[in-house]
């Protein structure tokens, strides 16, 4: 309903690899483990990337609930419609 939020994602770039092996792999994992017996913790795994991903998520959020001023409904935006009806 437009609130406003932001969300952090991983991507399909990792570091020693081009984006092409980033997006085959999240395919692979979706297609064939996924809610599957097999999705589960894999040794292989490397984590550095969720822990500068949990710093950059962390400083989003401090930031932004530094802001002098509230976050606002923007006039003409695509939930104003939905917005008013609620009120």
């Amino acid at each position: 309903m437009g609130i406003p939020a932001f969300s952090v994602d991983q991507g399909e770039l990792f570091e020693g690899h081009d984006e092409a092996w980033g997006r085959a792999q999240d395919e692979d994992y979706v297609a064939h483990h996924y809610h599957q017996p097999s999705d589960e913790y894999q040794p292989s795994w490397d984590f550095r990337g969720n822990a500068k991903l949990a710093q950059f998520g962390f400083v989003l959020g401090w930031l932004a609930s530094e802001q002098p001023k509230s976050i606002a409904w923007q006039p003409g935006d695509e939930f104003e419609a939905a917005r008013k009806k609620s009120n």
